[in-house]
């Protein structure tokens, strides 16, 4: 005989988030990683429960509690079904946190009507929570999740999980169980030969039902759940797989779309979602093929940046430029630029150049730093090295003002772009400045490529990244990070450029580098984070 489950709170879903109790789920540091090393929750979670708490928010993390303790240390997300009339609170706590709103395009499947994606920053490690918020439970296909949860229909009970020092009131298990029938109900399909279909990913719910039920003496593999008023669907496990019966499914489909209101033909649904989801897939083919061409799928709702990374070399710019790239490409767009002339990425024919003109690399680095003197230019050969250098500079301007507008144009689409290095043009031959030494104007053809060369500069300086930061330190450090990368003079050289350029640019930051790389990558995503 199958055992019957019929879920029927005594309260309504508006006073139910008032009556929590606290308790311990067992097995909750098992889920995310192994037991020798569970993720620990953010230290901005437990903030966050607690002010939520304090101002009476009601709210619940309403599916995937297995991945709960994953999402609390900012590895996954976490969907929380936040009540209606409190989302107002709800938003000013989190913004109180420096909490942000993302916005999608409309052909994704994430955007639907009470729906939003919040994100909180933890300063201390890097990292940032991203909460699903749901105001409502709606249901229906992908792209067309039209349907409305009455709450007096479907109504939620609350249980509270401790996880470190987070106390959050997660959905019970035969909530979350009958939230996701319902949701498998307009996503199902199987051939017209078989009466069951598999629901996976909820195995683990069903065996607490089971358990957590008086009758599970029978050992029956089959329940009636009761999942959206009258309607009952009949489930059973096969090993460790949860089977759902296609004719309830196709019953609770009708009794939702009914409650909703709707009337119309269930294959407006279907096309409806097939017209999206093709608008999606082409998307996604144009992204593959143009990269950064179009706005990407999830964005800050105040727009993109364009952050540049400058300092001296050895003080880990391209490990924090890395670093920020991929924490925030967790759940935004973010890609990464590179300014410099050695083996970042770049152009095929300035890598092509510096071979070329490798050979004569100690030569070309006396013509800038004593600035083409004339001892410098007494032979051809040192005319046709300078005239080398000289088209060599052209080129990397070109490739610099390329870079720098790709980088202003990816913004405006909505992307964090994260620049290694920066052109300046206060100083020649320092922090990807100009390279054409000026005493050899007197050169007509390297007269004319140094004159494109400073109008490059020059509009190059009219667009400036929204956020500079400085990496600064002691030589010490970049001796012990870059053996013999850089010389003493050279380094103190380009740190007296910089404070120049702070000097001219009051809003430039400045960054301690000399301490581990981890607090730099915090300290660096904190300027980030506040500038979106």
């Amino acid at each position: 005989m199958a055992l019957q489950l019929r879920v029927t709170p005594t309260s309504s879903f508006s006073t139910r988030w008032t009556r929590l109790g606290s308790w311990q789920r067992q097995g909750n540091h098992d889920h995310g990683r192994s037991a020798r090393d569970p993720p620990q929750p953010l230290p901005v979670a437990a903030e966050l429960t607690r002010a939520l708490d304090k101002v009476g928010v009601r709210y619940g993390v309403i599916q995937d509690s297995a991945g709960l303790q994953k999402g609390l240390a900012g590895l996954d997300d976490i969907d929380l079904l936040v009540e209606k009339a409190d989302h107002g609170t709800f938003c000013a706590v989190v913004a109180g946190l420096n909490g942000i709103r993302g916005v999608s395009l409309a052909c994704y499947d994430n955007v639907c009507a009470g729906r939003e994606d919040w994100f909180i920053p933890d300063f201390t490690h890097g990292k940032y929570l991203h909460l699903d918020v749901h105001i409502g439970l709606r249901v229906g296909w992908g792209f067309r999740k039209r349907y409305l949860l009455r709450p007096d229909a479907f109504l939620c009970q609350w249980e509270r999980v401790k996880i470190g020092d987070v106390n959050i009131p997660v959905a019970t298990p035969d909530t979350e169980l009958r939230r996701a029938i319902t949701r498998f109900a307009f996503s199902s399909w199987t051939p017209p030969w078989k009466s069951w279909l598999a629901l996976c990913g909820v195995g683990g719910l069903f065996s607490r039902i089971i358990l957590a039920s008086e009758e599970n003496q029978h050992r029956s593999d089959e329940i009636l759940l009761t999942c959206y008023g009258p309607a009952i669907c009949r489930i059973r496990r096969e090993d460790d797989t949860l089977l759902v019966h296609r004719g309830d499914l196709r019953k609770l489909r009708r009794r939702i779309r009914s409650e909703c209101g709707f009337r119309g033909p269930t294959i407006t649904d279907f096309t409806v979602h097939l017209v999206r989801k093709t608008a999606y897939l082409m998307l996604r083919l144009v992204q593959r093929l143009a990269p950064h061409s179009i706005a990407p799928k999830r964005r800050p709702a105040n727009g993109g940046l364009v952050v540049a990374l400058v300092g001296p070399d050895g003080v880990g710019k391209s490990t924090q430029v890395d670093r920020l790239v991929k924490t925030f490409q967790w759940k935004f767009g973010c890609v990464k630029s590179y300014a410099g002339t050695g083996e970042g990425k770049g152009w095929w024919t300035r890598k092509l150049a510096m071979k070329l003109i490798a050979p004569r690399k100690h030569h070309l680095k006396s013509a800038i730093e004593h600035k083409g003197s004339s001892g410098a230019l007494r032979n051809w050969t040192s005319i046709m090295s300078t005239a080398g250098l000289a088209f060599w500079g052209l080129l990397i301007a070109v490739e610099r003002y390329a870079m720098v507008r790709r980088a202003h144009r990816s913004a405006t689409r909505g992307l964090i772009v994260i620049c290694d290095r920066w052109p300046q043009s206060l100083q020649r031959g320092y922090l990807d400045g100009p390279i054409i030494p000026t005493s050899a104007d007197h050169l007509p053809v390297i007269k004319l490529l140094a004159r494109l060369e400073r109008t490059l500069y020059r509009r190059m300086q009219e667009m400036r990244p929204h956020l500079t930061l400085h990496l600064v330190s002691d030589y010490s450090v970049s001796e012990r990070r870059k053996p013999g990368g850089i010389r003493k003079e050279a380094f103190d050289a380009r740190l007296s450029l910089m404070a120049e350029l702070r000097r001219i640019d009051p809003e430039i930051k400045i960054v301690d580098a000399s301490g581990s790389m981890e607090t730099v990558a915090c300290n660096l995503f904190r300027h980030v984070w506040l500038s979106l």
